[in-house]
């Protein structure tokens, strides 16, 4: 069966991800690997709890993504904005695709990756021919800041969600998200990590004390 992570003190309002059955292998350049041993980690929303056996998939020596609290709870928010037509770029290890093409309200995925490598592995070690909703699911072999409209079809996306770095606070993370959304035109747009780059926003760009708004949130 899938893995469940305990969700701790994720806020209740967010939907949990479940991660599918991996298979470890290497594929291409990138090695999904198995986690035995417990250890002790920060979550997204949680704190420092104990970590729970998991898979990560690594490339060149660096952990690209895994099934810890931490990507969970990230991946969270945007599992409840995905609705209708979604555009994901950066298939990683597939979960937050496994759960976006269970969901009754999304009609169509479009999967983006600039590695044919990764793709591949979502298809051939997620078990994906398995997934509910895994009819919904389209990959395309393509830079995410290389896309064109007629790469997306007819139908305008609802909803856009962009990760594609390895780590949280990447510098490029904003601009990119922008240039993408230049081209695809979703209703909403969402990226990995934003809560935490609008913190860091905030620290920089408002005095100390100040009590962050919704204006700030559009600025």
């Amino acid at each position: 069966m899938p893995t469940v992570t305990t969700a701790g003190v994720t806020p209740s309002l967010l939907q949990y991800p479940t991660s599918p059955n991996y298979r470890c292998g290497a594929f291409g350049d990138w090695t999904l690997n198995f986690k035995a041993a417990e250890t002790v980690e920060r979550g997204y929303f949680t704190g420092f709890d104990v970590e729970p056996s998991g898979h990560y998939l690594e490339h060149g020596g660096d952990i690209w993504m895994s099934t810890s609290r931490l990507e969970r709870e990230s991946h969270a928010v945007h599992l409840g904005h995905a609705r209708g037509t979604v555009v994901v770029c950066g298939v990683g290890m597939g979960m937050y695709l496994y759960n976006i093409a269970a969901k009754p309200e999304v009609d169509r995925v479009i999967a983006v990756d600039r590695d044919a490598a990764v793709i591949d592995l979502v298809r051939s070690a997620t078990g994906f021919d398995d997934w509910a909703g895994h009819n919904k699911v389209t990959f395309l072999h393509k830079d995410a800041l290389t896309l064109t409209l007629g790469d997306l079809g007819d139908s305008r996306a609802d909803y856009l969600y962009v990760d594609i770095w390895p780590e949280l606070g990447n510098p490029s993370a904003v601009t990119q998200t922008r240039a993408i959304q230049d081209v695809v035109n979703a209703r909403s747009v969402g990226w990995w990590g934003q809560e935490l780059d609008f913190i860091e926003w905030a620290f920089h760009n408002r005095p100390q004390g100040h009590a962050v708004t919704v204006d700030d949130l559009r600025a």
